[in-house]
């Protein structure tokens, strides 16, 4: 299965993405503002987490939704430009996110080991 048709059937996930992201931030605050130092320290950073991993999901399906088709490519050497530049930013994004998800498993895994 190709990715990005994997995306674009996952793509009603991502306003409930987006409302879970929504949902752990206000829990953060929510403990900041009435819990105590105990619940704060117990709570806090598994909504911090859930809420990240909430929003890098949402990210990445939104990414791959957009993702160009370079079949669809017009002749021209402007046109083939565009295109390599756009794949080029794509496949950037696309490392950035698998960097950003390594650190935050690396990051989860230790919290959990705890």
């Amino acid at each position: 299965m190709h990715v990005s048709l994997l995306a674009q059937r996952l793509f009603f996930l991502k306003p409930l993405l987006n409302l879970s992201f929504v949902i752990g931030i206000m829990t953060i605050v929510i403990l900041f503002i009435n819990g105590s130092i105990e619940s704060q320290n117990t709570y806090a950073v598994p909504c911090l987490l859930f809420a990240t991993w909430s929003l890098l999901f949402s990210a990445i399906i939104g990414l791959l939704v957009q993702k160009t088709n370079t079949s669809k490519v017009n002749k021209g050497w402007f046109s083939s430009i565009k295109s390599k530049l756009v794949n080029l930013m794509f496949f950037s994004m696309i490392i950035a996110f698998i960097a950003i998800s390594l650190a935050l498993l690396y990051a989860t895994i230790k919290i959990l080991s705890l």
